[in-house]
C-alpha cells in the first residue's frame, strides 16, 4: 500500500511540474510513430490529448496493464518526470489539421451511432475529451477503427455499457465520423 500511495505521490508532483519545453525534446522518440500520416501502423495522434490521460495511458503500458510490446520498449525507461513533461507537450499542442479523406455517407451515419451509444457523455460534447478521457476529435480513423473493434470483442476493456458489436458496420462510421472531426 505505501509504495502504490509514493508512486501516486511521485506521479502527482510530477504532474505539476510538468515542463512542456522539455517534453518536446523527450516526445521525439513517439513523434516516429506517433504523427499525421503515418502509413506504417494505426497508432493514435497525441497532439491536443488531456496531459492526464497521456500520464495514464503511458504508465498503463509501463506496467503492462495495458500490453504492447513496442510501447513497453519504448517507455520502460521513462522517469514520472519524463512522462509528465511529454504528456505537457503534447496536450499544449494544437490539433493536427485532417490528412483523412472522410465519406460522408458514413460519417453521418457514424454521427447518428455515436449520438445513440452517448459516447460524447464522456468525451465532451465536441470529442475533445478530458481529464482521464481521451480526444476522440481528428484521430486517425484506422486506430479508432481498431480500438473500438478491441472495446467491442473484448480485448480492451471500456467503462461504457454499449459497444457496437464486433465487426459492425457502425464501428467503421462512428471512426468516420470521429476522425472527420475538427
Amino acid at each position: 500500500m505505501r509504495t502504490v500511495l509514493v508512486l501516486v505521490m511521485s506521479l502527482a508532483s510530477a504532474h505539476a511540474m510538468a515542463d512542456a519545453k522539455a517534453g518536446e525534446k523527450k516526445a521525439q522518440l513517439c513523434l516516429l510513430c506517433h504523427k499525421a500520416g503515418n502509413v506504417m501502423a494505426n497508432v493514435p495522434l497525441l497532439e491536443a490529448q488531456p496531459a492526464k490521460y497521456l500520464v495514464a495511458a503511458t504508465n498503463a503500458y509501463k506496467t503492462g496493464k495495458r500490453p504492447d510490446p513496442a510501447m513497453q520498449a519504448n517507455v520502460a525507461k521513462l522517469s514520472a518526470r519524463d512522462i509528465a513533461d511529454i504528456a505537457a507537450y503534447f496536450s499544449s499542442r494544437p490539433m493536427p489539421a485532417g490528412t483523412q479523406a472522410i465519406d460522408a455517407a458514413k460519417s453521418s451515419a457514424g454521427q447518428a451511432k455515436a449520438a445513440e451509444l452517448k459516447c460524447a457523455s464522456c468525451h465532451q460534447a465536441d470529442f475533445s475529451g478530458a481529464d482521464l478521457v481521451p480526444r476522440l476529435a481528428g484521430q486517425a480513423a484506422g486506430y479508432l477503427k481498431d480500438q473500438l473493434e478491441a472495446f467491442a470483442s473484448g480485448r480492451r476493456a471500456h467503462p461504457a455499457a454499449a459497444m457496437p458489436a464486433a465487426g459492425s458496420p457502425d464501428i467503421e462510421s462512428i471512426s468516420a465520423y470521429l476522425a472527420g472531426l475538427r
